[in-house]
């Protein structure tokens, strides 16, 4: 246990070296079709200032399509215009509510980059700390993933009892999915949410890898599995999905759920995208990953060399890098979520 390494790219709160990025990968925008270079970002707060998690939010636009959103503990929520297909600028209706209380505000989209944070008040409704938090995985386990999966299940099932034990009073359940492609054997697992820590550490540790062949592998049935199949908790709560894998998706013409609308569907829900590239991680991993985590708030995170275990890591095309240890750095994450402080970079790297 303790043995990985990761490290951290915060584009949610650097989005002009999220920008300077997006430049440079044109290759990996055609191959994903997400285009993620506009950015509306909203914080709801009480009449104290204090952000409110799962404020419901409903963007109208000029033609009158609507959009839906939940805010994280932290009181934010970014929405992507061009992700969501809206090409005009100009002026957008946003409607806020929680509990019996709800604002509305008209809000300019930006021809390219990022709104400076917009915050709602709400000023007679009282924040609440969330009070459960639901931690899910969606893991590859083709056989590309066996130089690190053991060592990862063995540090998920202690960070789990890290988390759990930092936050005592908060009702904890863990649930993970399983995936590899469509000619494995046993192509599709999942372990239901379940506030059996131990138990869940115990059955994480019994998964081996095996199967794949080729590279891209079917990670779109993986997020459809856990997206719509593991229950997960509504209202006042904390909700992750932390994505590890070494390939893109593969493409299906028949798949009728594939990752933007994952991504889609957990922006909607309140769900954070926890995204993790292990060894062998390409461009595209990294581009769709660094996509999912702006989407919801989150840092792409990626394991690293230091630790000597696994096969080669890509590092990241960023400016700056914070490595710790893979334990430490999701403990912190999730626990700084649920304390309403969002998820950040390590430290001096993080929010000033």
């Amino acid at each position: 246990v303790n043995l990985l390494t990761a490290a951290s790219v915060g584009d949610h709160d650097r989005f002009t070296n999220y920008m300077s990025y997006l430049t440079r990968h044109n290759r990996e925008r055609s191959a994903t079709g997400l285009v993620m270079d506009r950015r509306v970002r909203l914080r709801v707060v009480d009449g104290q200032n204090k952000p409110i998690n799962d404020a419901a939010i409903t963007i109208t636009a000029p033609n009158q399509r609507r959009f839906f959103g939940r805010t994280h503990a932290d009181g934010r929520w970014d929405f992507f215009p061009s992700f969501a297909g809206v090409q005009a600028s100009g002026a957008v209706e946003v409607t806020v509510s929680a509990g019996t209380r709800a604002a509305k505000v008209r809000v300019g989209l930006p021809r390219r980059g990022t709104t400076q944070e917009i915050q709602i008040k709400l000023p007679n409704t009282r924040a609440l700390s969330p009070r459960a938090l639901d931690l899910a995985f969606a893991i590859d386990i083709t056989g590309s993933m066996s130089d690190e999966l053991r060592y990862v299940n063995n540090e998920i099932a202690d960070i789990v009892r890290r988390v759990k034990a930092s936050v005592p009073n908060t009702a904890v359940r863990v649930g993970a999915v399983f995936y590899k492609d469509r000619m494995d054997h046993q192509r599709l697992q999942m372990l239901r949410f379940t506030t059996d820590v131990a138990g869940f550490g115990n059955a994480m540790r019994r998964i081996r890898a095996g199967g794949g062949g080729d590279y891209p592998e079917d990670m779109n049935a993986g997020l459809q599995l856990a997206m719509k199949s593991l229950r997960w908790s509504t209202g006042n709560a904390v909700r992750v999905l932390v994505v590890l894998a070494d390939a893109p998706p593969k493409y299906y013409s028949d798949a009728n759920y594939r990752y933007r609308q994952a991504m889609a569907d957990a922006s909607s829900r309140g769900i954070r995208l926890l995204p993790v590239a292990a060894s062998g991680a390409n461009r595209t991993v990294e581009y769709l990953f660094r996509a999912m985590g702006a989407m919801t708030s989150t840092p792409y995170v990626y394991l690293t060399d230091d630790s000597g275990v696994g096969g080669k890591h890509m590092e990241a095309d960023t400016d700056r890098v914070g490595v710790e240890k893979f334990n430490n750095l999701l403990t912190r994450l999730i626990v700084s979520d649920l304390r309403g402080q969002g998820m950040h970079e390590p430290g001096h790297l993080g929010v000033q």
